[in-house]
Formats: C-alpha cells, structure tokens, sequence
C-alpha cells in the first residue's frame, strides 16, 4: 500500500509523467529521496540561495514572496500540492532561488538531490525528456508572452503587470506596491490608475488597501 501511494504521488508532477509502476518502484530503489515534514510558518527556502534540490510539494499549502530587483516592490502567491519549487534553477547561468518560499499550512515534501536527479536523467529517458519539455515550456510561455498584444487602456496595462509578475497566472496573489509605483510601471498617471484600480475593485475583481492590490483569483483578470 505504501509503494502505491508513493508511486501515486510522484505520478503528481510531470517530471515524473509516463513512467510505469516498476520504473518508479526502481528510481525509489536505488535513489536517495528526502522525505520531510513542516508546521506552517516555517521558512523552506530562502530567495538568492543555491538550488541543489528539486523539492516536491505532496500535501500543503505554501506561499512564494518574490521581490523586484531594487526591492521597490513585492508579490506574494500562494500554491498548494502537488508543486515544485523552480525547478528550471537547478542549472543554468543562475542556480538560486528567485523567490522565498514559506509552510502555510502543515506540509510533506519530497526532494532529490541534483547528482540524484542526473543520474535519473542518465538511467531513465522518461524523466530526462520530462524535464526539457518542462524548460522548453516555461520558454516558450515567457517568449510567447512577450509578443502579446499589451493593451492601449489602462486596465489592460494593469492587468498585463499582474501577470507579467507573477509566478503562476493563476491563483490568490498579494501585490505589495506603492499607487505611485505602479503608475510608473504602466506608465500612466497615478490617478489614473486608481480610478482603475477603483472600477475593478467594485468589479470583485481585486481588493485595495494602503500600499496593497490583492487578486482572490488572477485568472479572471487574464480572461477580461
């Protein structure tokens, strides 16, 4: 029963999509996987820390927290199993943490080492191939995303930066950015991004406080 719950959960991510029971019972086997638990409000990772591990959330709720390059503003998203934590930063130019990830709830995860999971992409074309499809599509999205249309209104210029600055364009998501900030993002006036910001306020789209946008659900702003 415990060898098919595993093999139930790591069928969760797509790293590990396709493979058969034996293959993953064989990787279980034969590869060294850190099983941990943590009460909520407890720090995972830290943001411009090395990635060395791909960490598989199994059963939780966690939060990310990710800061503009002069800290001038802030985004907090919220995420709940299965996910995994940047993979995509576990090789390249720059292997850190873009982001800050913390429990909000009580959490199970599992990692794999780096050398681990090289070794898995050497002993199993299945995952070797998972993960390029998987870079390929964040690629892809971030390629694609920069040839789509903006909007010459500002509510479509609102909503492009909600998005453009988040990790996932969907879900709960809490902007921590000065009125004045985000009008020069988008570049309009400040007035009129509050009268914008106002109108979908009253829309239920978003919630407004001092310094703060909250999104319940940005997918609605992406389908406007």
């Amino acid at each position: 029963m415990a060898e098919l719950q595993l093999y139930d959960k790591l069928l969760q991510f797509p790293l590990f999509a396709g493979m058969r029971h034996g293959d993953i019972m064989e990787l279980v086997a034969h590869t060294r996987l850190d099983f941990r638990k943590m009460e909520a409000n407890k720090l995972i990772v830290q943001a411009d820390t090395p990635c060395e591990n791909i960490i598989m959330l199994v059963n939780g709720q966690i939060e990310s927290t990710t800061f503009s390059a002069d800290k001038g503003f802030s985004v907090i998203e919220v995420f709940n199993s299965p996910y995994s934590l940047q993979e995509e930063n576990l090789f390249g130019v720059s292997q850190c943490y873009q982001s800050t990830f913390t429990t909000t709830t009580r959490c199970h995860f599992i990692s794999i080492n780096k050398r681990e999971l090289v070794a898995l992409f050497d002993k199993f074309v299945t995952i070797r191939l998972n993960y390029l499809n998987l870079l390929a599509s964040k690629t892809q999205k971030t390629t694609q995303g920069k040839w789509l249309p903006k909007g010459n209104d500002n509510r479509s210029r609102v909503i492009h930066f909600l998005v453009e600055h988040s990790l996932r364009p969907a879900g709960f998501k809490t902007y921590n950015i000065l009125m004045k900030r985000l009008a020069e993002e988008v570049n309009a006036s400040r007035l009129e991004v509050s009268r914008e910001l106002n109108k979908m306020e009253a829309e239920g789209l978003l919630t407004l406080s001092r310094g703060r946008v909250t999104v319940p659900f940005l997918e609605r702003l992406v389908t406007l």
